[in-house]
């Protein structure tokens, strides 16, 4: 049975109120960590967001980020660090959505209901995640499409944005500022 557009904006608005409540009982409940301490050297990523994002970056960068476990290691912590500044960098508006959506991927319920993975982050193996990535590209439900595209985006540019990645596309860096 194909789906009309009625049914379509009516399924949109029921996932939307449903990803706004469940966010709403996350952050109301206290099962979402508070905001790093000031004196932790993060500024917006909070623990579980870091190992959520330290689980994604290889598999969604697959293929450009480094394999070989100490480079894999330093490329990660290098682009957590990068990614805090890049969140906080966005305005405080873009950086309360970004944590509404690592709250959701980091409360177990949601994480298994939305992106079908039961585990913690650090546990889930590569195909899990890879077929989180894709689900939420492919979905037909535009807020999936939205949360994926903004994690996507983020870690694409932070990491093709860091000197290290810029042979891997042929970018031999900025031209050297010649004084007249």
């Amino acid at each position: 049975m194909a789906m009309d557009r009625r049914q379509f904006l009516k399924l949109s608005m029921a996932s939307s109120v449903a990803l706004v409540s469940t966010s709403a009982v996350v952050s109301m409940t206290g099962c979402s960590e508070s905001a790093p301490a000031a004196d932790s050297g993060w500024l917006v990523l909070r623990e579980g967001d870091r190992k959520l994002l330290a689980a994604l970056l290889p598999v969604n960068l697959k293929g450009a980020f480094p394999t070989e476990p100490a480079a894999k290691a330093d490329a990660i912590q290098n682009c957590l660090q990068y990614l805090d500044k890049a969140v906080y960098g966005l305005g405080s508006a873009n950086a309360k959505q970004l944590t509404d959506l690592f709250n959701l991927l980091n409360f177990a319920p949601t994480r298994g209901l939305l992106a079908g993975v039961w585990c913690s982050w650090e546990n889930a193996s590569e195909e899990e995640i890879d077929n989180f990535l894709n689900r939420w590209r492919n979905s037909s439900l535009g807020l999936l499409n939205l949360g994926y595209n903004g994690l996507n985006k983020l870690m694409c540019a932070v990491w093709f944005g860091q000197p290290q990645a810029w042979a891997q596309v042929g970018y031999p860096g900025a031209p050297a500022y010649v004084k007249a």
